[in-house]
């Protein structure tokens, strides 16, 4: 049985994560983009599951920023998840048959799949706290104010 340690959870989120971020050099689109999906993953997972948002990865190929995002994600859970498939980027999470993997019961039971789920859900959080710390706040200036927080 592994061990997680919350430090190691979050140090690779934080490194993969802050990756991503350098791989589109400032563009600001780009960076809202990525931003708002890395934030959403957490609310996404425990609302539809691993299974979906996997799906979701492969629905998002028009918008490769939040793609990147979701890739991310998985490619994290993977290597918390299966350490000894790590240095493989075909690992069980990120090849082309994952969401086939993720659906057969027989490579998955449920209970293996419900502690996956919850590993998901920690990465997730993770994810969400690190894209509020990583990605620049929106500057949002209110010409009208003349008062710190628009109060008058």
């Amino acid at each position: 049985m592994l061990t997680y340690d919350s430090r190691s959870i979050s140090a690779l989120v934080y490194e993969n994560l802050n990756q991503l971020k350098q791989s589109v050099n400032g563009n600001a689109a780009a960076t809202k983009e990525q931003k708002n999906q890395a934030v959403e993953i957490y609310s996404y997972t425990a609302t539809w599951g691993l299974l979906r948002l996997k799906a979701e990865e492969y629905a998002l190929k028009n918008q490769p920023h939040k793609q990147s995002v979701v890739k991310c994600f998985f490619k994290t859970l993977s290597r918390l998840a299966f350490p000894e498939e790590s240095k493989e980027e075909s690992n069980f999470l990120c090849d082309e048959n994952a969401l086939k993997k993720l659906s057969d019961r027989q490579q998955l039971g449920a209970s293996e799949y419900l502690g996956l789920t919850g590993l998901g859900l920690q990465v997730a959080r993770e994810f969400a706290f690190w894209a509020e710390a990583l990605y620049p706040k929106e500057n949002k200036s209110n010409s009208n104010s003349s008062t710190p927080g628009g109060v008058s």
